[in-house]
């Protein structure tokens, strides 16, 4: 286990995809190339699994959807642009998320109340850099899962009653130095 990314591990499938992504990669490269990664070799993960590609600045396509994911989106968002149908006030958020991502020296995780589901669930998700054939972090493949609200999650709850405004973000640095983790509220 490489414990860089062992808080990227919230359910069983995070754990099947942090270890197929440190499987991908060569000794010599933070992050594995897309072409490398195939949702296939995911197993039972597979339903939750997404894969992402930035395309600029308000441009990040959903490329794939595993079945599971509409759970936290109500429907199919294949070829979609997540800062498209995200709520209007979390796309400031989601769109410095990516810019991170797109560094290629970060892992993320998001959290998010889900309005359609009364206020009680929240969305967690985590994602990871793929390299595109340039060798820049284009594409993110992630985990998705709607989890109940906790006690430790009270904020949400008491946000979602009133704005349903509240998104979570933190980071995982990559790298072989010693760890680094931004943790914030967008």
């Amino acid at each position: 286990m490489n414990s860089q990314l062992d808080s990227m591990r919230f359910c069983t499938s995070a754990e099947a995809l942090v270890d197929h992504w440190l499987d991908l990669r060569s000794p010599d490269q933070l992050c594995p190339f897309k072409r490398d990664f195939s949702p296939m070799h995911m197993g039972k993960a597979l339903p939750d699994v997404f894969l992402t590609e930035w395309r600029d600045d308000n441009h990040v396509m959903v490329r794939v959807a595993g079945s599971r994911t509409s759970q936290v989106t109500i429907e199919d968002r294949t070829g979609q642009n997540i800062l498209d149908v995200c709520l209007a006030e979390h796309r400031p958020g989601f769109s410095e998320f990516y810019s991170k991502l797109r560094t290629g020296r970060f892992a993320g995780v998001s959290e998010h109340p889900l309005p359609h589901l009364s206020g009680s669930m929240i969305a967690k998700s985590m994602q990871l850099p793929l390299l595109d054939e340039d060798g820049e972090a284009r594409f993110f493949v992630g985990i998705v899962k709607t989890i109940p609200i906790a006690r430790i999650h009270e904020d949400f709850r008491d946000q979602t009653a009133s704005s349903g405004v509240s998104l979570n973000v933190w980071f995982q640095k990559l790298s072989t130095a010693e760890l680094a983790s931004d943790k914030k509220i967008i």
